[in-house]
């Protein structure tokens, strides 16, 4: 049982962290924001249904399970609404939020991939991990040039 609460303690700080985020990037553009939350649910929804196996184990029914984790994930809600209300009256410092952002997207993306290669793996597998890397790193540096984001 302490593992679920681990998870659920664990996936609550870091939904109030993506709410904050969410928020300081819709005051400074609806559109960002928007892109920012797009961001946010796709990697969330993954990671609510692997914190979802992981709760089951833990707790007697699905339902109740379901209602811990949907919990663990409104907790956005907070952290958007706190975010808003603090980073509304501090606009000079968006660009730092912003930063902090950025960084978190993509501290996220490389702790997926750097386990993978951490492991002993082939030149092969390293080079798709490469490659795929860069590519997004390319459409983002192309989606920017034709002023899409």
């Amino acid at each position: 049982m302490g593992g679920v609460w681990a998870v659920l303690v664990g996936d609550s700080v870091h939904c109030f962290g993506d709410g904050l985020l969410i928020a300081a990037a819709f005051v400074a553009d609806i559109q960002l924001g928007a892109l920012a939350s797009l961001a946010v649910l796709t990697h969330e929804v993954p990671h609510h249904l692997g914190d979802l196996a992981v709760v089951r184990q833990g707790v007697k029914g699905r339902q109740r399970a379901a209602a811990k984790v949907a919990m663990a994930g409104a907790v956005t809600v907070i952290g958007g609404l706190l975010g808003y209300w603090l980073v509304e009256p501090l606009k000079p410092y968006l660009p730092y939020f912003l930063a902090a952002a950025a960084s978190s997207f993509v501290y996220v993306a490389l702790a997926d991939l750097i386990p993978q290669l951490q492991k002993h793996v082939g030149p092969s597998q390293s080079a798709r991990h490469i490659f795929w890397l860069i590519l997004g790193i390319a459409v983002v540096a192309l989606a920017t040039s034709f002023d899409v984001i």
